[in-house]
């Protein structure tokens, strides 16, 4: 009875997101409380537990989401991205300009949405590549492919920092194996551009980006356009590393790089960069009609859809799954990592939306951590990259960023279910597979 209904109220969550395009806030909180009061919960125990699992993941990931928002929205506008893409570019070298694009995107969407860096950066990506005689079909999917997995492996994006929060990973250790896991992903991405797109010719985009993007000049040397995404990975870094190493450091020492690095700190003292240190902070950048306000909305749309995914795996937690599983799962080992990988992309496939399918395969995987022997530090840490893995398998047409790659690169559909679907496939397999390789080390 449980199991049918849950399998109910997922697929009416599919339908409902998905085909009649409503807001997923709502579903999310209206299948979380039919999921309780149809399983005997209660009228009062559902809305308790909906309103702590909102609340909860609020105060986990809040502050980190509103800070890597305002980070950034301010890069963006103060031009710091186009200066990084141009500093890789020049480093790479034009004729290498589609490796060039794969690693651009894998550092860029770590602090914007592939949807909005995609847009920003395509346009560069015609520029050079006209110039230098390369197939526009190729540096498009790399960029795509680099952007995809970054948005999907590395907090502070909204998956992955609701995927640990829900699972109870460590947000260093997400941190690293995620960067790991998207950095062969982003790997794999690039060569099958270079296999799928050579022979594939785009015509010009729906919109192009050059027309939407502001020229915008950077006044600083550039590594200053790296610090608000560099400081706080180093922070984060370095508290993780020195909570290796505490028995033989001083103690004031550790205390204080538990502070600088925990998440909320690192990724404040980015956004300060980001606001005061990137560009020439004016007054109404600040106001409510300026940059900080258009980042707290950005922020406040992404806060409630996470965490309406929390409140609904609040209610799920509740459920013994472990009693559902086979007896014998707990001796599968590392190959346990497939089951929370295999339910996230289906899920993806399902309905589209890579944060919603990892939200909810997150929720039901945490009560069945421990059955399923993924309850140790480092487990958790891989249980949740493999949720994210499953949310990146595959991008196609009831997935917005599909639409957003085939337009603005100027793909047909055939080109996009070539390119962009088997591509997020391959790109997503190779991930999976490292995931595992790291298991069995570890």
């Amino acid at each position: 009875m449980t199991v049918t209904l849950l399998v109910t109220v997922i697929a009416a969550i599919i339908i409902i997101t998905a085909v009649w395009k409503i807001h997923p806030l709502p579903v999310l909180l209206l299948g979380g409380f039919l999921f309780g009061v149809c399983n005997d919960y209660g009228f009062l125990e559902t809305l308790n537990l909906i309103s702590a699992g909102f609340g909860n993941t609020i105060k986990s990931i809040g502050l980190v989401i509103i800070a890597g928002t305002v980070i950034g929205v301010f890069m963006e506008q103060r031009g710091a991205l186009k200066v990084i893409a141009q500093k890789i570019i020049k480093l790479t070298g034009e004729k290498h300009t589609p490796l060039a694009m794969s690693i651009i995107g894998y550092v860029v969407s770590i602090c914007i949405f592939c949807d909005s860096a995609f847009i920003i950066l395509i346009g560069l990506w015609k520029k050079i590549g006209k110039m230098a005689f390369l197939p526009l079909a190729v540096g498009a999917t790399a960029l795509s492919m680099g952007l995809f997995a970054s948005h999907c492996f590395i907090p502070p994006t909204p998956g992955p920092l609701a995927a640990m929060s829900i699972l109870g990973a460590d947000f260093g250790q997400v941190l690293l194996f995620g960067s790991i896991a998207a950095l062969a992903a982003t790997a794999a991405g690039y060569f099958y551009s270079l296999y799928a797109g050579k022979d594939e010719v785009l015509e010009e985009g729906e919109l192009s980006a050059e027309k939407t993007e502001k020229e915008i000049s950077f006044q600083y040397h550039w590594s200053i356009a790296f610090l608000p995404i560099v400081i706080p990975l180093v922070l984060i870094g370095a508290n993780s590393f020195t909570g290796i190493f505490k028995e033989s450091l001083p103690p004031v020492f550790v205390k204080f790089m538990a502070c600088a690095g925990h998440p909320v700190t690192a990724l404040t003292v980015g956004a300060f960069f980001a606001v005061f240190l990137i560009g020439k902070c004016k007054k109404k950048e600040l106001s409510v009609e300026g940059l900080m306000g258009k980042a707290v909305l950005d922020a406040a749309n992404i806060l409630v859809i996470t965490a309406a995914g929390g409140a609904f795996g609040e209610v799920l937690k509740k459920v013994d799954f472990a009693s559902f599983l086979p007896e014998k799962i707990g001796n599968m080992g590392v190959l346990a990592l497939l089951f929370p990988l295999v339910f996230a992309s289906v899920l993806k496939i399902a309905q589209g939306s890579s944060t919603l399918a990892i939200l909810t395969a997150a929720s039901v995987t945490a009560p069945m951590l421990e059955t399923l022997g993924l309850s140790s530090p480092v487990m958790r840490a891989l249980a949740c990259c493999a949720v994210c893995c499953g949310g990146m398998i595959v991008s196609h047409t009831n997935d917005s960023f599909f639409w957003v790659v085939t337009r603005f690169s100027g793909m047909s559909v055939r080109q996009g279910l070539k390119l962009q679907t088997l591509g997020t496939l391959v790109s997503g397999t190779a991930a999976a597979a490292v995931i595992l390789l790291l298991a069995f080390v570890l």
